[in-house]
């Protein structure tokens, strides 16, 4: 079997305990990957959080698939078995907001849910274990931070109909580079859709087209240059996209009801 076990002190048995002096707190965190059949049974003082990656286990009354998550609550004696190559990762928690900060996550105590296998959740685990072996100052407060982190992205995907997965490349790209010429195929092939689904999926999110999402973002960047800066309405025509000054001018104005200069002067 190989594991990774992280804790806060150098005995073991210390991790295992119930603190309601504190609102939360992260007693150990660690990983499993085993690739032949395995057992564990316990009792412990403090919550215990189970997220498969791969494998499955069995517990008493189900069984565990990837993508599947698990938190025991204090006292409830846990047993599960594993069948074949198993990986899961795992963290113990306590505090007098663990019960609520877990029922806030959409999860009922000792009751499997499904959310699926994300890096998300995943890259949060590897924080921790990362807090844990700098134990300076400020890692209990980072470790109870990312565990809040964990909690709310299990809210967000053992929501029964969540939400669709937004067209996240194709709006970064757009904060990043609105300034240069953008065209909704090459965003379409981003995110791997046909201009038709990729249009009806970015409006969907945004609640705008991709052109009109293009164009508020050179608007409002716009917007910032006249209000902080000097510079002529030339200028920052080209330095938001628009080479043009007067269609530049027509823009602005429609978005914002103001031509550039009046915007300026009553933004300075």
């Amino acid at each position: 079997m190989h594991t990774q076990t992280y804790y806060h002190t150098k005995l073991q048995g210390e991790a295992n305990r119930r603190n309601d002096s504190v609102p939360l707190q992260v007693n150990c965190v660690g990983a499993v990957s085993e690739d032949s059949s395995f057992s564990s049974r316990a009792v412990r003082r403090d919550y215990y959080y189970i997220y498969v990656i791969k494998g499955k286990m069995f517990l008493e009354t189900c069984a565990l698939l990837p993508g599947d998550v698990i938190v025991f609550e204090p006292e409830h004696p846990y047993q599960y078995t594993s069948e074949g190559e198993t990986t899961y990762l795992w963290v113990h928690y306590t505090g007098f907001e663990a019960r609520s900060l877990t029922k806030s996550a959409g999860l009922a105590l000792n009751v499997s849910q499904h959310i699926g296998v994300h890096r998300s959740i995943v890259s949060c685990f590897q924080r921790l274990f990362r807090e844990f072996i700098i134990n300076d100052g400020p890692s209990a407060q980072l470790c109870v931070c990312l565990l809040k982190e964990i909690m709310l992205y299990t809210a967000r995907y053992a929501t029964p109909h969540p939400r669709e997965n937004p067209p996240l490349l194709a709006i970064e790209h757009i904060h990043r580079s609105f300034q240069k010429t953008i065209d909704v195929d090459s965003l379409a092939q981003m995110e791997n859709m046909s201009c038709t689904a990729f249009r009806c999926a970015f409006k969907k999110h945004t609640g705008v087209s991709p052109v009109e999402y293009i164009i508020r973002q050179r608007i409002s960047a716009a917007c910032r240059l006249l209000a902080q800066t000097d510079r002529s309405v030339s200028a920052i025509a080209a330095d938001v996209g628009y080479h043009d000054q007067y269609y530049f001018s027509r823009i602005f104005r429609k978005k914002t009801g103001l031509s550039p200069l009046k915007y300026r002067s009553r933004n300075r």
